[in-house]
């Protein structure tokens, strides 16, 4: 089972000659071609949903940050041949996750996603949870990620699981420090081949050596058996799809 995870860069005019519509096809070409069976996705606007349903192959379940379809979200991507949805649902990463609400820290609204997945074969069934944790402040990322466990715990225990999005945070911050208790980081483990750089953000700067690039952009697991990891670093005609790597990785359940 491939899975990855890809923070696509929102569409902002900020990037001018560089914006979703010079790069929208690239990222979906990269994603077409590297047939992953299940993709998190971070940093989608309503139009970049829009135009990933190009991915006929896949079912999804999206949903944005607001409430308003206003501004950027999430999304699970599944390929409709292996899986079907079980169940599904999203929360704020707030003292009121329920509710439209922001925790008083953090720069904008969070949100997680959570899905449970029955592979059509084994009909085993397993969680997928993408999250995108605050890019201003490590105690809205540390509280944010406290509301997300705390939200879906009984799940957590029940299934097998995938916790997969951008943190916003580098594996020295407390946050990591929980995450270890339950789940597993793939380049800890020997028996996992890695290929690529550590590294997931590299902010469109094509001189930046791998060593210098942020790792915040994870996928860790659950009573479940990773044999690889990579990041990939493809580029189109030497420009990067994204600002950030997507991170890939083969499980078996």
């Amino acid at each position: 089972m491939k899975v990855a995870t890809y923070n696509v860069r929102t569409d902002t005019d900020f990037d001018q000659n560089w914006s979703w519509d010079y790069r929208k096809n690239h990222v979906i070409d990269l994603i077409k071609f590297h047939d992953w069976d299940i993709l998190g996705v971070q940093e989608i606007r309503p139009n970049q949903v829009n135009d990933l349903k190009s991915l006929s192959e896949y079912a999804s379940f999206t949903r944005e940050r607001e409430g308003d379809q206003t501004d950027e979200g999430l999304g699970i991507y599944y390929r409709k041949t292996l899986f079907d949805c079980m169940g599904q649902g999203f929360f704020w990463l707030s003292d009121t996750p329920f509710e439209s609400s922001i925790h008083p820290e953090a720069g904008c609204k969070r949100i997680a996603l959570w899905i449970i997945l029955k592979d059509k074969q084994s009909k085993q069934e397993f969680l997928v949870i993408n999250t995108h944790l605050d890019h201003v402040s490590e105690v809205a990322r540390q509280k944010g990620m406290d509301v997300l466990l705390e939200v879906l715990a009984k799940k957590i225990n029940v299934y097998s699981t995938i916790l997969l999005g951008d943190f916003n945070a580098e594996r020295e911050e407390v946050l990591h420090d929980k995450l270890q208790e339950i789940f597993q980081y793939p380049e800890d483990n020997q028996e996992v081949f890695n290929y690529g750089p550590k590294g997931t953000f590299q902010e469109f700067e094509y001189e930046r050596d791998w060593k210098d690039l942020e790792y915040i952009d994870y996928i860790l697991y659950k009573d479940m058996i990773c044999t690889k990891r990579g990041v990939l670093t493809d580029s189109c005609d030497g420009r990067f799809p994204s600002d950030h790597f997507p991170v890939v990785t083969t499980f078996k359940i």
